[in-house]
């Protein structure tokens, strides 16, 4: 699988707001700057993940993004479908076999794909925004 910039940056901007979950709103100038990103960039992310769901705004001097659940009810598994779309680790797993294989009838390979798209699934849906914070606390 591979991430592109958005599901990368997308994921550390939202844990900025995970750790700060409890204060308030955080602008997107001070994302920015915190993970050394264009704001720019960033506010086309925010923009993904406020029509998911997953962050709000407020406008005004104490402005900013904040989260619209606890860090413990996202998953790593929400922001990445938000930026990234479905989430697939191997190319027939996001395509009809017809399409990538001449003969999926006989994929010797199928199950394997099959078993690793489930595992990262399972991963990246168990893994809690609060998970990675607090892993990040541990390590310092």
């Amino acid at each position: 699988m591979n991430l592109t910039t958005k599901g990368r940056y997308g994921m550390a901007a939202m844990c900025e707001l995970a750790a700060k979950a409890d204060e308030e709103p955080m602008p997107i100038s001070q994302i920015a700057k915190n993970l050394d990103l264009s704001q720019r960039y960033l506010e086309q992310l925010f923009r993904q993940l406020k029509a998911s769901g997953l962050v709000d705004s407020t406008r005004g001097a104490k402005g900013g993004y904040y989260l619209t659940r606890k860090p413990e009810d996202i998953t790593t598994g929400d922001i990445l479908t938000a930026l990234e779309g479905r989430i697939v680790s191997v190319g027939c797993q996001g395509k009809e076999c017809s399409e990538v294989c001449e003969d999926p009838d006989s994929c010797l390979t199928r199950p394997l794909w099959m078993k690793i798209q489930e595992d990262v699934m399972d991963i990246v849906n168990s893994t809690s925004l609060k998970d990675l914070v607090d892993k990040e606390k541990d390590d310092e």
